[in-house]
């Protein structure tokens, strides 16, 4: 049992004192507390400061006090502390941070298997409603650790104010406001700065870590970047890696868990637009007085995803999508996968740069592939030259006539067609072939005009058949 059930942080200007409240619920803790008090100033000073570095190394705490209920057993005052950060870090727990910053190929069931925690739970503790995750988004894996902040409303006295006048205007009594300021009489000066309310906020402390922004903390944690910097005392967007920020508990406590799976969306909006070549995410929001991340949260889109030209994309609300499949849903790939129509869904699980798992429905033989592009199906290539004498072995021949495979893809099994063509562009130039391949989900179409509808049949009768039907 910790010596301490809590502590508060109490805010003067941009410095902190540090307020320890004891556990008195454990003869062996107070008595352990009592021992540390007796030490010399030093050594008290030297155990608080421990405290200090290990949860506030970054915040600039001056005092400290150990209370008891109401009553105050030791002030220490600490300046800059003895303790070198760093060497006191506590490695306990790494393996499962507190908070993990989204990097490109990311899934929600990657970051699960990475660390451990079940997809359903990061889900619950982020409120997400989807498994769509962009880089650079904070996500926390470890239930929040409750944490207060005590800050304070003031009053500049004026001439003619007395303790009764000010307490009578702030709703409150002489005696909390003596309390609160130290003060031993009624006497106060003009120019004098009192408190005159005491504001306890409950909520959690984040670390600034690479890459953060005030507006990225803020959209992780539902609270407005106004608030962020106002509780924490900010004048200006800078924040710094290491960097200490107060979080509101409402931000936390009044997001809820998804209790229903995402709602499938079936209409276009009634604002859309066809992608043209040059296009951005920026320029197109620009032509529609629009934002970015409004663009890019309607297309489910991520921060680093591009446009393809000729790609048909939502501005006034959400594009179509439904859910037939969910990561981690399966634990191995399999000769048989779940029919995902590519418009509706495939394209928001399969994306540029993905490498992911190819099963032959016939042989069961498997090899990588990453994906280059593609927006009406998708353009792969065979990882290695492994890979590429696998998917070689498979067709005999390259030749157009498609195969019945499976994607696994972060937990998925999804019924597709590959052919075995290699053509036109390819972006891996060191796994023994030229060009790359197409592969097909329900519904998939080809990139031009000239392809034969035969050729499309027999990708649909691939899925069909990889789909067990």
């Amino acid at each position: 049992m910790s010596i301490f059930k809590g502590y508060s942080l109490e805010r003067h200007n941009d410095e902190y004192t540090l307020i320890l409240y004891v556990n008195a619920n454990s003869t062996e803790i107070s008595s352990e507390l009592g021992e540390v008090i007796k030490k010399t100033s030093d050594d008290l000073r030297e155990y608080v400061s421990r405290i200090v570095n290990d949860k506030f190394p970054n915040i600039k705490i001056t005092s400290a006090k150990v209370v008891l209920g109401t009553m105050l057993l030791a002030s220490v005052p600490l300046g800059a502390s003895p303790l070198n950060t760093k060497a006191m870090a506590q490695t306990v727990g790494q393996e499962v941070p507190e908070f993990y910053t989204v990097k490109s190929g990311d899934t929600l069931w990657r970051i699960s298997q990475t660390f451990g925690v079940p997809v359903d739970k990061i889900k619950n503790l982020n409120n997400l409603t989807s498994d769509n995750i962009y880089i650079g988004q904070t996500l926390r894996l470890k239930e929040q650790v409750r944490e207060t902040l005590v800050t304070y409303d003031t009053y500049t006295v004026k001439s003619g104010d007395s303790l009764w006048s000010i307490a009578k205007a702030y709703n409150t009594t002489v005696d909390k406001i003596k309390s609160l300021n130290n003060l031993t009489s009624d006497v106060i000066r003009v120019g004098q700065v009192l408190k005159v309310k005491e504001n306890v906020i409950y909520g959690m402390y984040y670390t600034v870590k690479s890459g953060d922004t005030l507006w990225k903390i803020s959209q992780s944690f539902g609270v407005s970047v106004n608030e962020i910097k106002s509780i924490n005392n900010l004048t200006l967007d800078t924040i710094n890696v290491g960097q200490k920020l107060f979080i509101p508990e409402k931000a936390v406590e009044e997001i809820k868990p998804p209790t229903t799976k995402p709602t499938p969306v079936y209409e276009w909006p009634a604002v859309t637009y066809i992608v043209q070549p040059g296009d951005t995410v920026y320029s197109v929001a620009k032509k529609f007085n629009t934002t970015v991340d409004n663009i890019l949260r309607y297309n489910y889109m991520a921060p680093d995803d591009w446009l393809d030209a000729g790609d048909k994309i939502a501005i006034s609300g959400y594009a179509p999508r439904v859910y037939t499949v969910t990561p981690g849903e399966s634990t191995s790939p399999s000769n048989k996968g779940k029919a995902v129509d590519w418009f509706l869904e495939g394209q928001y699980l399969i994306k540029r740069g993905d490498v992911f798992t190819i099963v032959d429905v016939n042989t069961g033989k498997q090899f990588k592939v990453k994906m280059m592009g593609g927006y009406n199906h998708s353009d792969i290539e065979p990882l290695t030259t492994q890979d590429t004498e696998i998917m070689r072995s498979l067709f005999g021949t390259w030749q157009w006539n498609p195969r019945s495979v499976v994607i696994f893809k972060d937990g998925m099994n999804i019924a597709a067609s590959l052919s075995g063509m290699p053509h036109s562009a390819q972006t891996i130039t060191t796994n023994g072939v030229s060009g790359h391949f197409d592969l097909y989900l329900k519904n998939s179409l080809p990139h031009s005009q000239d392809a034969s509808q035969a050729y499309v049949d027999m990708h649909y009768k691939n899925i069909d058949l990889a789909s067990g039907l």
